[in-house]
């Protein structure tokens, strides 16, 4: 964890006043990086705790869900290419407004790209974003080129602290990306669902229908 992290290096830091200056600017980066991650971690869990117990605040407006997702896209493009990796988005030329919260389908969206980026592979990394419509409402798609979630593991990737694993590396984050995503979802009266085979990636998507029921 942070904390546990934060303590051990603060520890050796104290007890050797001879560390080498490199080394001890090595510490103090990690240090400063896991205080931004337990900062994350933080305010995840109070997110949380705000929506399961029906606190948080929701802004519904008029959203024009294409743009949403250029912008999405745009803003995860950085963090996509420092990783080797490309991203696509395919979309219709128009579509109606939905009602929801801008800000909050935006988070949906960047937690879906972020944890995608995560899991493609270091040479060809691809990640496509897919948004499509009929009369009932819209479903978006987030398909990566990486491992895949293994099966006995995709029944768990959205309870709260719990990541997928490929049982090579260790993922950043704090395994409340995707439950938060999906109980937004849930609020606008969609779902949310990962489809994934062994060695063809993973697919995490959503579907929000164009008016919530009362």
């Amino acid at each position: 964890t942070p904390l546990t992290s934060i303590r051990a290096l603060a520890e050796l830091i104290v007890d050797d006043p001879d560390m080498e200056s490199a080394e001890r600017q090595r510490f103090v980066g990690i240090i400063v990086s896991e205080t931004e991650r337990l900062s994350r971690l933080v305010d995840q869990v109070l997110d949380m705790a705000k929506i399961e117990s029906g606190n948080a605040q929701w802004h519904d407006e008029e959203v024009d869900l294409r743009a949403l997702l250029e912008r999405a896209v745009q803003t995860a493009q950085a963090m996509v290419q420092e990783r080797g990796a490309r991203i696509a988005l395919a979309m219709p030329p128009s579509l109606p407004r939905l009602r929801a919260d801008a800000d909050r389908l935006m988070q949906v969206m960047m937690n879906l790209l972020s944890n995608a980026a995560k899991f493609v592979p270091p040479e060809g990394g691809r990640i496509d974003v897919r948004l499509q419509a009929d009369e009932r409402g819209v479903r978006v798609e987030v398909q990566d080129n990486g491992p895949g979630v293994p099966a006995e593991q995709q029944a768990l990737v959205f309870e709260k602290f719990r990541q997928a694993d490929d049982g090579t590396t260790r993922r950043e984050g704090t395994g409340l990306g995707l439950p938060i995503s999906r109980s937004i979802v849930e609020h606008f009266g969609g779902t949310m669902w990962l489809r994934s085979a062994p060695g063809q990636g993973a697919c995490f998507g959503f579907e929000l229908p164009w008016r919530k029921t009362p």
